[in-house]
C-alpha cells in the first residue's frame, strides 16, 4: 500500500497548452525550452490521442505524407531523436521503444484543448470561452493541425454565439453587446452578429447604435463579398427606420 501511494506522489505531472501558444509545465513548472514546430506537432498530435496510442508507421505517413515510406521512418527516428535531446524530461514520459508512441501510464496529462471541448460538451459554454486562448498550434501547419485548428475554432465561435444568447435571455443587454463584438473581430462576415447587435441596440433604445451597426454590415459584406445584406437583416432594418 506504502510503495502505491509513493509511486502515485512520484507521478510525473504535465500540462500542455496547444491553444494560443505551446506551453509545456512539468510538475508545476514551466519548461521554458523552445521546440520546433515539428516538435510541437508531434507533442500535440500524442496529447489528444493518449487513449489511443499511434502507431509509428501512422505518424511517419501523418508527417510525411509525400515521402516514401523508408525515408518517412528514417524521419520519425530523427524527430524522436530530437525529441530525446531538445526535451528529454519530456520523452522521459513516453514509451518510444514499441511500435507504438505512447504516453506512460502512470502519467497525469492535462491538456487545454481536452478541457475546452469537455467543458462545450457539458454546454458550460462560458467556461469554454474562457478556455479557449487562441487557435490550436498557431506555428504549425501540418494536415492534421489545419483540420483540427479548424474544427476547434468553429466550436469556439458557437460557443460564443451560446453565451450571447444565454446573456440576452437573461436581459444582460451590455455584456451581449460586448460579446457580439468580439465575436465580429474575430470572423467580420457574420451576418447573424450583425442582426443580433440590431436587436440589442432596439432594445436599448440605442437607435443611432443600431443604424450604424447596418451600415458597417452592408459596406462590409459589399466590399468583402460583393453581395447586399439578407432580406431577415434588412428587415429588420426597415422596422427600426419605421419605429424612428
Amino acid at each position: 500500500m506504502l510503495a502505491q501511494l509513493g509511486s502515485l506522489l512520484m507521478a510525473p505531472n504535465l500540462a500542455l497548452d496547444l491553444l494560443g501558444r505551446f506551453r509545456l509545465v512539468v510538475d508545476g513548472a514551466l519548461l521554458n525550452r523552445p521546440a520546433t514546430a515539428r516538435l510541437q506537432s508531434l507533442l500535440g498530435f500524442l496529447a489528444l490521442h493518449m487513449d489511443s496510442p499511434p502507431l509509428r508507421q501512422r505518424l511517419a505517413f501523418l508527417f510525411w505524407p509525400d515521402t516514401r515510406e523508408p525515408q518517412a521512418r528514417t524521419n520519425l527516428r530523427n524527430l524522436l531523436y530530437q525529441l530525446r535531446h531538445t526535451l528529454p524530461e519530456i520523452a522521459s514520459m513516453l514509451d518510444l521503444r514499441g511500435s507504438r508512441v505512447a504516453w506512460s501510464p502512470d502519467l497525469a496529462l492535462s491538456v487545454d484543448v481536452v478541457a475546452f471541448q469537455g467543458a462545450f460538451a457539458r454546454g458550460a459554454f462560458a467556461e469554454a470561452v474562457g478556455l479557449y486562448s487562441g487557435d490550436l498550434l498557431p506555428d504549425c501547419f501540418d494536415d492534421w493541425v489545419l483540420v483540427e485548428r479548424e474544427r476547434l475554432h468553429e466550436l469556439f465561435i458557437e460557443a460564443l454565439e451560446r453565451v450571447i444568447v444565454d446573456l440576452e435571455d437573461r436581459h444582460l443587454y451590455s455584456a451581449a453587446v460586448a460579446e457580439a463584438h468580439r465575436l465580429l473581430s474575430i470572423d467580420p462576415l457574420h451576418e447573424d452578429v450583425y442582426r443580433c447587435l440590431l436587436r440589442l441596440y432596439a432594445i436599448r433604445g440605442d437607435r443611432a447604435a443600431a443604424l450604424r451597426t447596418y451600415q458597417a454590415c452592408e459596406t462590409l459584406l459589399k466590399r468583402e463579398l460583393g453581395v447586399a445584406p439578407s432580406a431577415p437583416t434588412r428587415e429588420l432594418y426597415e422596422k427600426l427606420l419605421a419605429a424612428g
